[in-house]
């Protein structure tokens, strides 16, 4: 009997303190579970039977944009990531309270690679003079603009001077977020001061003889009028370099076409030599990453090299190899937006290398590099003009045109300072060129070969023989020639095969310039090809067949009169001679 009560008690304690447990067998006789996997997401198991869901993660959460003043702007990039399985839907309809033009909401999808939130945030000046009938509070028109691969946001609200906070809600099947954004708005300060974009000028490589013109944009970040003039720094007798300039020729990795895309793509005169992978993201026409492994390769020609970025508020880390070896690991921790310089390499031998640079960790943007081992060579007087030399600046933004004439040059890497004085301070952009003897463009013919209406085109036809005797393949002559490739001014040349469609394609663009290549497979260069119009060159232009999909290259502006057999113009391929 002492014993049953000794059960009993026990019982008693058991269903006091863990009913849940006892009774969890009831209902339909499972269990449902939650789990937690590695990734730390949340998996409901039934069972035996996993359900998965996708799980919103961003980073960062909150974003300092930073102090702002009138006619200035302010950037940063939101990364979100999946941690959890499937596809990802996300949208956003930006910050509450703010007007919102165009589409009225953003949106992307995420399943294995990150998707990037570029956010930008620009304050407008105030144009209007202010009257006693005018409020005393100034509002400063102020835009928002998030911007990811499948289009953009704008966002703008009317905001006075002081420090904010914006929430963003983002929505999505793997739950709601919110991220931050705060910025502070100041009046401009009194005191006028100079700003210059950029302040390296990279004039690209010019055929001897040639003109080439680039403009610098120059802004006042105070109050009080900017009084500047412009000029290039006074030559010494005999002085065949700058002064102060350092030894290198330098590169910009700006591309213009790509500013205010969001993504970031090689411009043409940098794709031999530059390659991408992960998800580069482009802030004012620069390649920008927010981490995540991202990867840049850099082909140069040198003793050494300088790499010239920008810094963001975070703890950063970029791993740097030259020749595919490990040379160093740059951690930073900046609380403001900066810029910086770092020397990577020098003292190798004169030759071709390579740089990768592995973005892991914080955000930067990728200005450009200074490749060392190239003397600089300063031009003869009159080589620069600068129009216009002189001027006064409140709020708006002057372009001051730099046109650089090589009539008197020879080949070789040249260089010069241009500079800025003003009431607002003394400033100095460095202007870089690499002049080419015209003489040396050397010219592959082409060869154009069709069956129906398949054309081939081949700069090699002995190479290809057994192929265009297997096929029957009927050689038409020479089509075009194309550039020797490391031609200035031009990249690769590429072309695809259809097996199944049994049609040839060809694109400047690896990636096939947007076009749907689902069934084309990549048989390599045919030569260079010119991107923009060089001296003596022509367009190619390209046609194509909507009902076969099928394409047709002619330098005929007319198309040959293909458009009798369902043929339209779909645009020029580039330029050949």
């Amino acid at each position: 009997m002492l014993r049953l009560k000794k059960y009993f008690i026990l019982i008693i304690i058991a269903l006091t303190i863990c009913p849940a447990n006892v009774f969890a067998q009831q209902g339909n006789g499972q269990n449902q579970v939650i789990k937690k996997n590695s990734m730390n997401t949340m998996q409901i198991s039934n069972g035996n039977r996993q359900l998965p869901r996708p799980v919103l993660a961003i980073t960062p959460r909150e974003m300092d944009m930073g102090i702002i003043g009138a006619g200035e702007t302010s950037a940063g990039i939101f990364t979100l990531k999946n941690m959890g399985y499937g596809i990802m839907g996300w949208s956003t309809a930006g910050p509450e309270g703010w007007k919102v033009s165009g589409n009225q909401n953003l949106s992307g999808t995420i399943e294995d690679d990150a998707d990037y939130l570029n956010i930008e945030i620009n304050v407008f000046p105030i144009e209007q003079t202010i009257t006693e009938l005018q409020p005393k509070v100034m509002l400063y028109p102020v835009e928002i603009k998030l911007t990811a691969e499948t289009g953009n946001l704008i966002c703008r609200k009317d905001l006075p001077a002081g420090l904010y906070r914006e929430a963003i809600k983002v929505t999505s099947s793997g739950g709601l977020r919110t991220i931050f954004v705060k910025f502070k708005i100041v009046s401009s300060q009194d005191s006028a001061q100079i700003n210059l974009n950029p302040e390296r000028l990279d004039m690209g490589i010019i055929l001897q003889g040639k003109t080439v013109s680039k403009k610098i944009r120059l802004n006042n970040k105070g109050k009080e009028i900017l009084k500047w003039s412009v000029a290039l720094q006074k030559q010494k007798r005999g002085d065949v370099q700058p002064e102060g300039f350092k030894k290198g020729k330098y590169v910009s990795f700006v591309n213009e076409e790509a500013r205010g895309r969001g993504v970031y793509d090689p411009a043409h005169n940098l794709r031999e030599f530059m390659s991408l992978t992960g998800t580069w993201a482009e802030n004012d026409g620069y390649p920008a990453s927010a981490g995540g492994d991202n990867l840049l390769k850099f082909q140069f020609n040198g003793t050494g090299l300088i790499l010239y970025f920008t810094t963001y508020p975070d703890m950063g880390n970029l791993t740097i190899y030259v020749d595919e070896n490990l040379i160093n690991e740059h951690n930073w921790l900046s609380y403001k937006k900066e810029k910086a310089e770092l020397l990577i390499i020098e003292g190798l031998s004169d030759g071709n290398h390579s740089v990768t640079l592995v973005n892991k960790d914080g955000r930067l943007d990728i200005e450009g590099v200074r490749i060392l081992g190239k003397e600089i060579l300063r031009g003869p007087a009159g080589w620069i003009s600068l129009f216009p030399d002189s001027g006064s600046t409140t709020l708006e933004t002057e372009y001051i045109n730099v046109k650089l004439n090589t009539a008197q040059l020879t080949p070789g890497f040249y260089g010069d300072n241009i500079v800025f004085n003003s009431n607002g301070g003394e400033a100095i952009v460095e202007v870089f060129v690499e002049v080419v003897p015209e003489k040396t463009t050397k010219l592959i013919d082409v060869f154009r070969y069709s069956r129906g209406i398949d054309f081939l085109f081949t700069a090699d036809p002995q190479a290809e023989h057994q192929r265009l005797s297997q096929n029957a393949y009927v050689k038409e002559g020479i089509a075009f020639r194309l550039f020797v490739p490391e031609t200035p001014g031009t990249t690769g040349f590429y072309r695809w095969y259809h097996p199944q469609k049994k049609d040839h394609f060809y694109h400047h663009d690896l990636k096939g310039g947007g076009k749907q290549m689902q069934g084309y497979l990549l048989e390599g260069s045919i030569g260079n090809i010119a991107t923009s119009r060089m001296t003596n060159t022509k367009e190619l232009y390209r046609w194509i067949n909507p009902a076969t999909g099928h394409y047709f290259y002619t330098t005929d502006a007319k198309g040959e009169k293909m458009a009798k057999k369902g043929y339209r113009f779909d645009g020029i391929a580039g330029y050949v001679r």
